[in-house]
């Protein structure tokens, strides 16, 4: 928690809360397990042929947070989230400690998804989320792939379609987070998520907002109607206001027939 794609991500969140639209997130929280108990020495990578002991290797995730350090470059996006996140990075990097920071003014589900019934963890969920306007989902990868859908094994680390439409048929709009792998091309990965909304989904109006630093993110919104211009200005403002960190796409007409 806290890498520069959070700090993008929840500036965009910030953004929706300020438009006057009821915000809900579920995190889609996925714990890892605990590695096992052994002598710090031994998690190292094998030595080098010369004897010498190489570094550490850095996690994945959260690696990417040496913007904190840069606050002429980078806090004027957001000068109030960049201060938040610069102390919880130094403090306490728990999601509960930014949930209870109030920095992100919205209704949150971080039940883990881990080891659990998904069914239920999913109906727990829509209800704890059921008072948004608009619900972000927040996966580790994003969409479940057209393969998984008709395989009906989609990993803890996405969002299956049912769960995307089963928030939207209700009458909220959905904000979907989606990370484009390294050795998967930039067209096919959105691709891959506008054919869901074609064939499955079949939102009002779609919207996606791009955020290149370091690795592709995608936010795509599935708007209804009534939602439409609140979230087309918040898209249109966070592309201005973040120039350097986000891109609009707009991928298709304004309304489409459902």
């Amino acid at each position: 928690m806290g890498d520069i794609g959070d700090y993008g991500k929840y500036g965009l969140l910030r953004a929706v809360a300020a438009s006057g639209l009821r915000l809900a997130v579920n995190w889609y929280r996925v714990i890892p397990p605990s590695p096992e108990p052994s002598d710090p020495e031994t998690r190292l990578q094998p030595r080098k042929k010369n004897g010498a002991a190489p570094a550490r290797r850095e996690p994945q995730d959260g690696r990417y947070t040496e913007y904190l350090s840069r606050p002429a470059q980078y806090s004027h996006y957001d000068p109030a989230l960049f201060d938040c996140l610069a102390e919880l990075v130094q403090r306490d990097r728990r999601l509960e400690a930014l949930q209870a920071s109030g920095i992100l003014q919205a209704t949150f589900y971080a039940e883990p998804l881990t080891g659990t019934d998904r069914r239920q963890w999913h109906a727990k969920a829509l209800d704890a989320t059921r008072n948004g306007d608009v619900v972000f989902l927040d996966p580790d990868n994003g969409l479940e792939t057209a393969r998984m859908h008709r395989r009906r094994a989609a990993a803890e680390k996405h969002v299956t379609w049912q769960e995307a439409k089963d928030y939207y048929d209700r009458g909220q709009s959905v904000i979907l987070y989606q990370h484009r792998p390294q050795r998967t091309a930039k067209a096919r990965c959105i691709q891959g998520v506008l054919d869901f909304q074609a064939s499955f989904l079949r939102a009002d109006r779609t919207l996606l907002l791009e955020y290149p630093r370091y690795t592709n993110r995608y936010y795509f919104l599935f708007a209804h109607r009534e939602h439409s211009a609140e979230l087309e200005t918040v898209c249109h403002g966070v592309a201005q206001d973040w120039q350097g960190l986000c891109r609009f796409l707009e991928r298709q007409p304004p309304f489409q027939p459902r």
